[in-house]
Order: structure tokens, then C-alpha cells, then sequence
């Protein structure tokens, strides 16, 4: 489900920059490229922490700074463009946020949109820029899974250390109920709901 829906929002961006190049609004698109730019950059300094992390490393972000990007391009030239290598990069940027397997998503979407103006004028070169991006294309995904990996390996390690915490506490919680240490009520229930707190991190992090 994730990665339909990533794969959505990409295709989304391209169907979006498509549309809008095809319709008179064309003649508006550095005025469109500068208020998403405007958008991006107030939700980032100016908003919460938590729409920071939405717009700084999220799905919203990638989806706004494709269309930046393509925009860009489309506006330089569109596949004869100069800045037609920003999307080399983008290749790269999509393994930090989005599945690996978008990139196929991704590539196709490049080729869909830019295929009419490639075969306009230099087809040659416009042919060496799709496929340049198509070789860059599997080098991206196997950093992108060796980096998945490394994600998932660091994940895992960290939900020990906390298991290893919470049974800690729990144990010794326990130990301190099971003793036979005079205690008043409010320490008894105090220890009971140290124990069940920790049953209940223990069930969040399973």
C-alpha cells in the first residue's frame, strides 16, 4: 500500500506538469515555480516541528520539488534543456524518502512526459539524456536497498535496546513486589503500574 501510494503521488506530480504545459497557464509557470518555492520555504521555517518533518524528509516534499524541478525544465527547454540533469539527481533523492521500486515509476513517468519533444530536433541527443537516466536508473536502486537495509538494521537494533530496557524495569519491578519488604499501598500500586506500563511499551513495539 505504500508504495502504491508513493508511486501515486509521483505520477501525480508528471500529470500535473503535463497538463499545465499543455494549457495556456504555460506563460505562468516561473510565477507558479516561485510560489511553490514561497510555499515550501514558509511551511519549513515558519511552521511545527511536525509539519517541518512533513515538508523537510516527507512524501510532500519530494512531490513539491519534482514539480519544481520539472517546471524548471520545461520552462529552459523542456528535454533540450541544460538543467535536464537535475533529475539525475532526483533519481538518487527519491531511495531517502520513497521505496526504491518508485524509481521504475519515476523513469517511466520521465519518459512518458518527455517523449513528444524528444522526438522533435535532436533526437540523437534527446535519446543519449533518457537513456543516461535509465543506466543511472539501476545504480540508484541497489544504493537504494543496500541503504534501505542499513535503515532497517538500525531500526531493529534500537527496538532491542528499548526491550531490553522495558524488561529491565519490569524485572525489577516485579522483584520489588515479590519481596516481602513492608510497603505502604501507594508504593504497591505505584510498582503494579510501573508493570503494567511496561507491558504495554513492550505490546506497542512487538
Amino acid at each position: 500500500m505504500k508504495i502504491l501510494l508513493q508511486s501515486l503521488l509521483l505520477l501525480l506530480s508528471f500529470i500535473l506538469v503535463f497538463i499545465w504545459q499543455q494549457s495556456p497557464l504555460a506563460n505562468y509557470t516561473i510565477q507558479i515555480i516561485g510560489f511553490l518555492i514561497f510555499i515550501y520555504v514558509v511551511s519549513t521555517f515558519a511552521g511545527t516541528k511536525k509539519i517541518k518533518m512533513i515538508f523537510l524528509g516527507g512524501p510532500l516534499s519530494v512531490f513539491i520539488l519534482n514539480t519544481i524541478i520539472l517546471l524548471f525544465i520545461f520552462s529552459t527547454g523542456s528535454i533540450a534543456s541544460s538543467f535536464f540533469f537535475l533529475l539525475y539527481f532526483v533519481v538518487f533523492a527519491l531511495v531517502f524518502v520513497f521505496d526504491p521500486i518508485t524509481i521504475a515509476v519515476f523513469c517511466a513517468s520521465v519518459i512518458m512526459v518527455f517523449l513528444p519533444d524528444a522526438l522533435k530536433d535532436d533526437v540523437t541527443g534527446n535519446f543519449i539524456r533518457l537513456g543516461s537516466l535509465l543506466l543511472v536508473s539501476p545504480i540508484a536502486f541497489l544504493f537504494g536497498r543496500e541503504y534501505q537495509k542499513g535503515a532497517d538494521s538500525d531500526d531493529h537494533l534500537e527496538k532491542e535496546k528499548v526491550e531490553g530496557y522495558v524488561d529491565e524495569i519490569e524485572d525489577t519491578s516485579k522483584d520489588l513486589l515479590e519481596k516481602e519488604t513492608p510497603r505502604s499501598p501507594e508504593e504497591i500500586i505505584e510498582l503494579k503500574n510501573i508493570v503494567s506500563d511496561a507491558e504495554k511499551i513492550r505490546d506497542e513495539i512487538s
